[in-house]
């Protein structure tokens, strides 16, 4: 059995080539049991988009003394070792750690890895919306599925991605293996034409609701 590597990383853009990892945090949840943890914000050395900002937080001046990747490439691969990375849209991840590794001459990944956004669309085939998850499989939405978001709600950061991960990593674990139920309307989709399905809630009631709207009228309660 590997060890086990939860990780995020927040980044200058979506091209993991041409844009630059600006924070990486790490849980590792080693075979004995032991875990570490690895965290540093990374000096890009460019601009950081007011896109990012807004998302993140993270500004261009909390990068300024964070030290440059070829100071710590090494020590992130290393953390690494040969484990098993674990993500949430784990191409992602890999892109910006093998462009990494590649332009500081680190050893290729070898570990595999654990995607839970694959995960979540083989087990939940059509996962309802909750009104503040943002879509059926995105990781925000999977937290109000498990009903984790009074712990993780304001999570915008590498470290609190990472630690939603690993809940909801045991949650897909526990309904794998049969310990949670929900009903099939919620997992699988609208009973009359297989589409996604809205949750509302009105005061203690809660509906699913086809996303279909005025092409399919199927309304549920759960």
């Amino acid at each position: 059995m590997k060890n086990l590597v939860f990780l995020d990383v927040e980044t200058t853009g979506l091209n993991g080539s041409t844009d630059r990892i600006i924070e990486i945090y790490m849980l590792k949840v080693e075979y004995s049991g032991d875990v570490a943890e690895y965290h540093s914000l990374i000096n890009p050395v460019r601009a950081i988009p007011m896109k990012i900002t807004e998302i993140t937080g993270i500004t261009g001046r909390d990068l300024q003394n964070a030290p440059f990747e070829s100071s710590i490439s090494n020590s992130i691969r290393s953390f690494i070792g040969d484990g098993a990375i674990v993500a949430h849209n784990l191409s992602f991840d890999l892109r910006f750690l093998e462009a990494l590794f590649q332009r500081n001459q680190c050893a290729p990944l070898t570990g595999g890895g654990v995607d839970t956004l694959a995960i979540s669309r083989d087990l939940f085939p059509k996962l309802c919306i909750y009104p503040e998850g943002g879509g059926s499989h995105r990781l925000k939405n999977l937290m109000y599925h498990f009903g984790l978001d009074k712990d993780y709600e304001n999570s915008h950061r590498a470290k609190d991605d990472v630690m939603l991960l690993v809940q909801v990593y045991r949650h897909l674990e526990q309904y794998a293996s049969g310990h949670l139920s929900y009903p099939k309307a919620v997992t699988h989709g609208c009973p009359a034409c297989g589409s996604a399905m809205l949750l509302q809630a009105k005061g203690t009631q809660r509906e699913l609701v086809c996303v279909k709207g005025r092409s399919c009228s199927q309304r549920l309660v759960v």
